[in-house]
């Protein structure tokens, strides 16, 4: 059997921090791929799942690590943007400053045919 495509995994509404997810749901999960959802898995950004029932194959994580794991998102984001608001504004360049003319790019001139 084939893995189902972002297409085919339905939406998740609300999390229910009881409830367990598996892997394969990562894509309506975090809006990731399966490569890069391994890829952050692997880094640490991601948290790491766990198998479902003694060894079971079925991984996945519980609701309240995918609510958690937003909520960090949430707190890094909005770090971003207050770091951003504070960030004094870059002048522009003098060199830059005046009118730039633009260019028109021409095709290169086609050589006359020998013997013409």
């Amino acid at each position: 059997m084939t893995r189902p495509t972002r297409k085919d995994i339905p939406p998740i509404g609300e999390i229910d921090p009881g409830q367990f997810y598996r892997i394969t749901m990562s894509p309506a999960i975090f809006h990731l791929g399966w490569q890069a959802t391994k890829n952050k898995i692997k880094a640490g950004k991601l948290p790491r799942p766990f198998p479902q029932n003694e060894g079971s194959h079925i991984t996945g994580w519980t609701g309240q690590q995918i609510l958690d794991h937003r909520a960090r998102m949430q707190a890094l984001a909005e770090a971003e943007a207050a770091a951003d608001a504070v960030r004094p504004k870059q002048p522009q360049p003098e060199a830059l400053r005046g009118k730039v003319k633009k260019l028109k790019l021409k095709r290169p001139a086609r050589r006359a045919k020998a013997g013409a």
